[in-house]
C-alpha cells in the first residue's frame, strides 16, 4: 500500500465543503451546497450538486464563480429554488429540472434571507431587506458617486451591527410573497421589526414566520414570536404566550401543531437554557417541550474549520401520520439524529456514533432524509437515512443507519495522510473532561515531540467529531496537538454549560490545568516545548492561562476577549451577555474586571502572537490593542497581526489568502520557541 503524504496547508484550498441539503419530494435525488476554497481568485465560492440516490452519481447544478446556496425543490419536483448572489446581491432564483437556465424571481433592490414554496409550488413567500442608495452604489460598484457625499452613519438602533453582516442599513426585513414565476411582489409585514423563517401551512391558508415585536427588541435579542398571516395580507396573529428563543419551525402533516427549537429563555437569562424541541398548538397557545429528557442542544455547535457548523438549528421533521419527529442534538463532541414520539417517551438515537450531522433535511411527507455528515477524518459527505427501513423498524436504529453517496474530497484523501484523534479522558473535581490528541505522521512513541494545546471558542461550542484542517496540518509539521471540552461549553449537560456563569476563569481553568497535566505527562511530550493557543472565547482562555501560569513556552491568542469592561459597549452583542458576565459596567465593574486576562497582564510572560481581524464586530480589536499596547509597555515578547477586512470568522470563512497567511503565522511563532 501506497504510504500516504503529510498534510499541506495548500490542502485547505484542495477540500470542499458539503452545507445544507435538499432532498427531493419523491426521494430520488439530493440537491447540496458545495463550498470551494479558490486561494486564486482569494475568494470563497458556494455551487450546487445534486447525487442520485440509487447510485450516488453526481453531477453540479450550478457553476460560476458566484455562490448559490440554501436549494429547496418544488413540491412537484420539477424546479429548485436557491439564493444566489451571481446578479450581484441576493436574489430568488428558479431552475427547472427538465433543462434550462435559472430565471430570478426578486428583484436587485434588495436582499432576500430565506424562503418557502407554497404548498402548491405556485408561489413563494420569502424574507426581503431592502437596498439603502449607499448599498445600491457599493453593488454596482459606483464608490465614487458615494465618496462625493458626506460619509456617516446615524445610528439609533442598540443592535445595528452584526459580525460577518456589518452594519445595520436602516431598513427592516419583511415577508413578502410572490408568484413562483416572478412579478409584482406583496408585502404581508410592515413596522420597525425584523422578520424571519416565512413558511406556508399545510393547507396553503396562511404563512407563518418569526419576530420579535416585543415594546423594545434590541433589549431581547433572544426573544423571537411564532405569527400567522394570511398569504394575500391582512391581520396578523401572534400564536406564541410566553417568552424564549424560537427557530427552525415547521408545520405538523396535519397543520394542528408547530414544532420549533427554542428555550424558555427570559429577558437576562442569556446562556442559561439549552435548545430543544417544543409543540405549539397551530391555533395558538402555550408551548409544551417535548424532548425534555435531552440534556443538550439540539443544534449543531460541533467546530470544524472546513465544512463548520451551520450554527443554525434543523428544522425538526414530522412523520407522515404527525406521531413522530427526527432532529439533531450536539453530544459528546458528536452532533448526531434523535427521533421521538410525540405522546411516547421513546427517544433514539437514529444516527449516531462518532459522526457531525452537519445538516439534514426532507421535502416530501414521508421517505428518506438527507444528511450532510461528516467526521473527525472527513470533512463531510452527503448520506441518506431512511426512517422506514427495517433495520430501523425492528429497532435496529443507534448504530449509524445511514448510506453515504458521496466522496466529495475522496481523491484527496487518499493520499493524504490523516490522523485519527485519540480520545482520552481526565478528572476535574466531579466531572470528567473529555480532550483528543492527534498525533504526527509516522509517530514513534521513543520520540519527544513538541505539543500545542488548543481551546475550542463559544464557550458553549464542542470540539469532537469534525475535520480540522488547521490541527492536521500542525500534527504533520511534527507537532503533538491536543484539545479537550472544559466546563462552559454545550454538549455535556445544561449544569456543564452553566457552571461557568458570572464566573469565566474558573471551573474552566482548572479543566484546561488538568488537561494540560495530562499533556505534559505524556512520556513522547517534551515538557520545555508546549504551546497554547485558542479563538475567541479559547482566546480569552489562552490569555488567562498565562496570566496564570509560565509552564507553556510560547502562546498565541486570537481574536480574543481581554476586557470584559469595554467588550460590554463594544461588541455586536456585548450588552446581551452582560448577564453571562454578572452584570454591566455600571453595576458589576467589579465582577467584569475579576474575570477579565487584563487584570493579569503585569503576570503574563509567555512569548505571545496576537491576531485579530480588523472587522471584528464580535470581540472588537481593541480587545487586541489593549493587549498588545499592555505587554510592550511591559517588555514582554509579544507581536501583533491584524487581518484587514475579515470578520471574526477568520479562520473558517475567511478570504483563502488571509486564511493561509493566519496558519504561517502561527506555525512561525510555535516553530520560533518551540523547535528553534
Amino acid at each position: 500500500m501506497k504510504r500516504k503524504r503529510p498534510m499541506k496547508l495548500d490542502d485547505l484550498f484542495r477540500l470542499r465543503a458539503v452545507g445544507r441539503v435538499a432532498m427531493s419530494p419523491d426521494g430520488t435525488r439530493i440537491a447540496f451546497e458545495l463550498k470551494r476554497f479558490d486561494i486564486k481568485d482569494n475568494k470563497n465560492y458556494v455551487q450546487l450538486m445534486i447525487v442520485d440516490v440509487a447510485d450516488g452519481k453526481t453531477r453540479p447544478l450550478t457553476n460560476g464563480k458566484h455562490n448559490d446556496t440554501l436549494p429547496k425543490w418544488s413540491p412537484s419536483g420539477d424546479r429548485i429554488a436557491f439564493l444566489s448572489d451571481r446578479d450581484k446581491g441576493s436574489s430568488l432564483w428558479v431552475m427547472p429540472m427538465n433543462g434550462g437556465e435559472p430565471e430570478r424571481i426578486t428583484d436587485r433592490d434588495g436582499t432576500v434571507h430565506d424562503y418557502a414554496f407554497s404548498p402548491n409550488g405556485r408561489r413563494f413567500a420569502y424574507t426581503y431587506q431592502p437596498l439603502t442608495d449607499r448599498d445600491k452604489l457599493a453593488r454596482d460598484e459606483k464608490t465614487d458617486e458615494w465618496k462625493k457625499q458626506a460619509q456617516y452613519r446615524h445610528v439609533s438602533r442598540l443592535h445595528h451591527k452584526l459580525d460577518g453582516a456589518g452594519f445595520w442599513n436602516g431598513e427592516y426585513t419583511h415577508v413578502y410573497t410572490i408568484s413562483a414565476t416572478g412579478g409584482r411582489p406583496r408585502q404581508l409585514t410592515r413596522g420597525p421589526y425584523d422578520d424571519s423563517e416565512p413558511r406556508f401551512s399545510p393547507d396553503g391558508k396562511l404563512v407563518s414566520f418569526l419576530s420579535n415585536r416585543v415594546e423594545d427588541p434590541d433589549l431581547y435579542l433572544e426573544n423571537a414570536d411564532i405569527y400567522v398571516v394570511k398569504p394575500t395580507g391582512g391581520r396578523i396573529k401572534k400564536l406564541t404566550t410566553t417568552h424564549g428563543s424560537r427557530s427552525a419551525h415547521s408545520w405538523s402533516p396535519d397543520g394542528k401543531t408547530i414544532a420549533y427549537v427554542g428555550s424558555a429563555a427570559k429577558p437576562g437569562e442569556w446562556g442559561l437554557h439549552l435548545d430543544r424541541i417544543w409543540l405549539l398548538p397551530a391555533g395558538g397557545g402555550r408551548p409544551s417541550e417535548l424532548t425534555r429528557e435531552i440534556d443538550n442542544p439540539c443544534v449543531n455547535i460541533t467546530l470544524g474549520d472546513v465544512a463548520a457548523a451551520l450554527f443554525e438549528a434543523d428544522t425538526p421533521i414530522w412523520s407522515p401520520d404527525g406521531t413522530r419527529i427526527w432532529f439533531t442534538v450536539s453530544e459528546n463532541g458528536a452532533t448526531r439524529v434523535y427521533s421521538r414520539g410525540i405522546k411516547k417517551r421513546d427517544l433514539r438515537c437514529e444516527v449516531g456514533g462518532s459522526v457531525n450531522v452537519i445538516n439534514m433535511q426532507r421535502t416530501g411527507p414521508d421517505g428518506p432524509i438527507a444528511l450532510s455528515i461528516g467526521t473527525a477524518t472527513n470533512p463531510g459527505d452527503i448520506a441518506v437515512y431512511d426512517p422506514n427501513s427495517s433495520d430501523v423498524a425492528a429497532g435496529a436504529a443507534g448504530g449509524n443507519q445511514y448510506r453515504t453517496l458521496t466522496e466529495v474530497n475522496g481523491k484527496l484523501l487518499a493520499k493524504v495522510h490523516v490522523g485519527e484523534p485519540e480520545r482520552f479522558e481526565v478528572k476535574s473535581g466531579p466531572v470528567k473532561i473529555e480532550g483528543w490528541v492527534i498525533k504526527p505522521p509516522g509517530f514513534n512513541p521513543k520520540r519527544k515531540y513538541p505539543a500545542i494545546l488548543e481551546i475550542h471558542g463559544g464557550p458553549q461550542g464542542q470540539y469532537g467529531y469534525a475535520f480540522f484542517h488547521e490541527m492536521q496540518w500542525i500534527a504533520a509539521q511534527g507537532y503533538v496537538v491536543v484539545f479537550s471540552n472544559p466546563r462552559g461549553g454545550a454538549g455535556y449537560g445544561l449544569d456543564f454549560m452553566t457552571s461557568i456563569h458570572a464566573a469565566w476563569g474558573t471551573v474552566d481553568y482548572q479543566d484546561i490545568s488538568r488537561v494540560s497535566d495530562w499533556l505534559f505527562s505524556r512520556p513522547y511530550v517534551d515538557k520545555k516545548r508546549v504551546g497554547i493557543t485558542g479563538g475567541s472565547y479559547g482566546g480569552y482562555m489562552t490569555n488567562w492561562v498565562i496570566g496564570k501560569t509560565d509552564r507553556f513556552k510560547a502562546a498565541v491568542t486570537q481574536r480574543s476577549v481581554v476586557s470584559l469592561e469595554s467588550m460590554y459597549g463594544t461588541s455586536d452583542y456585548g450588552f446581551h451577555m452582560g448577564p453571562e458576565f454578572g452584570g454591566s459596567p455600571w453595576k458589576s465593574v467589579e465582577a467584569l474586571r475579576r474575570q477579565s486576562p487584563f487584570t493579569l497582564v503585569k503576570k503574563m510572560t509567555t512569548p505571545l502572537l496576537i491576531i485579530h481581524s480588523e472587522q471584528d464586530l464580535r470581540c472588537p480589536i481593541e480587545q487586541a490593542e489593549q493587549l498588545f499596547t499592555a505587554l510592550k509597555m511591559l517588555g514582554r515578547e509579544v507581536e501583533f497581526v491584524r487581518f484587514e477586512g475579515e470578520p471574526h470568522g477568520l479562520s473558517r470563512g475567511g478570504r483563502p489568502q488571509n486564511r493561509a497567511e493566519r496558519l504561517r503565522r502561527i506555525l512561525g511563532w510555535f516553530d520560533k520557541y518551540l523547535t528553534g
